[in-house]
């Protein structure tokens, strides 16, 4: 039980407070800790959560907070777009239900925000974080897990862009056995994922490893290429011509190849 306080009392002090100042306050802590029962150590410290948050410094913990909110914008942005646009287009075509109406633009800021969050993540981690001597044995596989998503939407750019539209509609088909108002379920399933899986990797760049930033910058890269691929999917004006994959090729190279720029460098 006590080990148990103790270990949210840990996270409790790792949100609120920078690095340096957690670890010191945790030592001391953990002095008091020893040998009283939880009951005892809520009475005289209440809450984890409560204990922590009274040590926080105002301006540390608000600019941590904007930091967090800007993060989680750049990232939940185009990835909730992308969700609820494919939501509103199963409701609509599965129910005749139409919702989030104005939501489903094409969402031309995913690339925008892409730069923004990376350098964010990079600058604030790497001065407000802390580095394990040990990597976390789930880093990894959530990178691998976030680049199988993204080679799956590098095949369908790839796909589209060499007009491979008897590949396209075979693939498709197959991913959503054969219905047409799913043709864009891949996409809605692969931005949710990405998501979420970017939203823990920097929720435990705060709590435990700066690294974990890699986990958070590779899922907004792979929200972005979702958001880039569902506006392909989405638009009707495109200016078909000869030439006319450059723009999006080079548009969608820039997401990937930053993206794998700012994961590699966050793992440092």
């Amino acid at each position: 039980m006590r080990r148990d306080y103790f270990s949210r009392l840990s996270r409790a002090a790792r949100w609120f407070l920078p690095p340096a100042e957690a670890a010191e306050v945790l030592e001391d802590y953990r002095e008091i800790v020893v040998g009283r029962s939880e009951e005892e150590l809520r009475r005289d410290l209440g809450t984890p959560r409560a204990a922590m948050r009274q040590l926080a410094q105002p301006k540390a913990y608000r600019r941590w907070l904007a930091a967090f909110a800007g993060l989680t914008v750049c990232l939940l942005l185009p990835s909730g777009d992308v969700v609820l646009s494919e939501l509103n287009d199963i409701l609509f075509t599965a129910f005749g239900l139409w919702f989030f109406n104005g939501i489903t633009r094409p969402p031309w800021y995913a690339e925008p925000l892409l730069p923004l969050g990376i350098v964010l993540a990079l600058v604030w981690f790497q001065r407000n974080g802390r580095k394990e001597t040990v990597l976390s044995k789930w880093i990894v596989p959530l990178l691998l897990l976030l680049l199988l998503g993204i080679a799956g939407m590098s095949f369908l750019a790839w796909m589209i862009l060499t007009e491979r539209w008897d590949l396209l509609n075979s693939v498709l088909n197959f991913l959503c056995f054969g219905n047409p108002w799913m043709v864009r379920l891949p996409l809605g399933l692969d931005a949710l994922a990405a998501g979420i899986i970017g939203m823990a990797g920097l929720i435990k760049a705060r709590l435990t490893d700066r690294r974990w930033r890699a986990v958070y910058v590779l899922g907004l890269t792979g929200a972005a290429a979702c958001a880039f691929m569902w506006k392909m999917f989405s638009c009707m004006t495109w200016e078909y011509g000869p030439g006319w994959q450059t723009p999006l090729v080079m548009r969608y190279a820039f997401i990937i190849l930053m993206g794998f720029i700012g994961t590699g460098v966050s793992l440092c």
